[in-house]
């Protein structure tokens, strides 16, 4: 019995030589655009002061800021995500950038709470368009030979966009109101787009000809995968944990003052510019044992916090190799969707981003429920979904070889 791979009527072919992009000029673009894209939902974390005062609102409400955008998020990925591949990856990403830009300006002239978390969960879905499109046109369109360093560095960008999206908004916040940030945003969703049309190739003819029904027939069947199933379980959970620890450590006040908070989110950042260096060993291994290794590093260091949280030195080492774990997982799962969804890369890379930000919507609620009760018990919580996600890729990677030719 073989893994069962999907293809769809409507699904973009893979390039030839000649209808190549040049790495060299399209990762660079590619990078801050999902740094970007994935950073609106995490720059209202150090503004939750700033926004309870502007709306005379509590934690519980703001933290609703974060859960909306990554709802509305998810939901894009599935929305959109199949019509990349039916009307071309770089028409549907010059369109989500460019409406991007125009809700979250919206988004940054909100009167209230109730009104942005509307408009959150709206700009959330049209940015939802824009990663299965980059990851697309990845599969399609990068020579083979760049293909895993240039995943590995937009996946690395998702998740660099947890650290890089907090500082740059706390920056921001210190000096000018927390409205600047989205104001700002916009502005440089409308230039990318600009910069995204210069250096994507042309659409290849699409099967846009197809009944819409083709576009979206691809996504049960991806769910019918045996072993991609767990594989996104556990990708959902990871993203759960990495959104749950730094909303959890702003409810929490355990870090005090803006040079510690910035110190706790910086530390991060030479993991994350050092994964990409790391996808060409890690492709020694498979993609499952990957995903084992990542959550493995991500779970110790989880457990490790929950007895170390008081300590910031050491609390600042054990997130960032909580993130190096983290990091692992997201690229391996996306891989793994796009090469078990055979030809239907858009609409599989679309249902492995929708786990992840499904686990991206719980985060801010477990952190809400259980920071009030202390950092231990928020640490302990997360590390228990850490462990669960252990053992669901555990079960992947048991069902894909015996899914494997005897």
């Amino acid at each position: 019995m073989t893994t069962p791979t999907l293809h769809s009527p409507a699904a973009t072919p893979v390039a030839n030589a000649s209808q190549r992009a040049h790495t060299a000029r399209t990762l660079p673009v590619f990078v801050l655009s999902a740094l970007l894209a994935t950073g609106q939902m995490y720059i209202p974390i150090p503004l939750f002061t700033a926004m309870q005062a502007d709306w005379h609102v509590g934690t519980g409400v703001t933290t609703w800021i974060i859960s909306a955008f990554a709802f509305g998020y998810a939901g894009g990925f599935v929305a959109f995500g199949p019509l990349s591949d039916r009307f071309g990856h770089r028409r549907v990403l010059m369109t989500g950038m460019l409406a991007a830009a125009v809700v979250t300006l919206l988004t940054g002239l909100a009167l209230s709470a109730p009104m942005a978390v509307g408009l959150r969960i709206v700009q959330g879905l049209v940015i939802g368009s824009i990663p299965p499109a980059i990851m697309a046109y990845i599969g399609t369109r990068i020579d083979p030979r760049h293909r895993a360093v240039v995943t590995m560095s937009v996946a690395t960008s998702f998740l660099a966009a947890t650290v890089l999206a907090q500082i740059a908004s706390q920056a921001v916040v210190a000096a000018f109101p927390w409205r600047t940030m989205f104001l700002g945003s916009a502005v440089a969703f409308a230039a990318l787009a600009f910069a995204l049309r210069a250096v994507m190739r042309d659409d290849a003819p699409t099967g846009a000809d197809q009944p819409l029904r083709h576009s979206y027939a691809a996504i049960p069947a991806v769910l019918r995968i045996r072993p991609l199933l767990p594989m996104l379980i556990a990708g959902a959970l990871a993203m759960s944990v990495m959104v749950g620890i730094y909303t959890g450590i702003e409810i929490t006040g355990l870090v005090h003052g803006s040079g510690e908070l910035l110190t706790l989110r910086a530390g991060a950042l030479p993991v994350m510019l050092a994964l990409p260096l790391l996808a060409i060993p890690l492709a020694r291994l498979s993609k499952p044992g990957q995903m084992v290794l990542g959550v493995l590093v991500a779970a110790v260091a989880m457990v490790a916090a929950t007895f170390e949280g008081s300590h910031i030195g050491v609390l600042t080492v054990l997130l960032a190799a909580l993130v190096g774990g983290l990091g692992v997982i997201s690229p391996a799962v996306l891989q793994t969707a796009g090469e078990l969804g055979g030809d239907a890369r858009a609409a599989a890379s679309s249902v492995a981003m929708f786990s992840f930000y499904v686990g991206a919507t719980v985060g801010p609620i477990v952190a809400s429920s259980a920071a009030p009760h202390g950092f231990s018990v928020l640490a302990w919580t997360l590390a228990v979904l850490l462990v669960l996600a252990l053992g669901l890729t555990l079960l992947g990677a048991r069902l894909q070889r015996a899914a494997q030719p005897a």
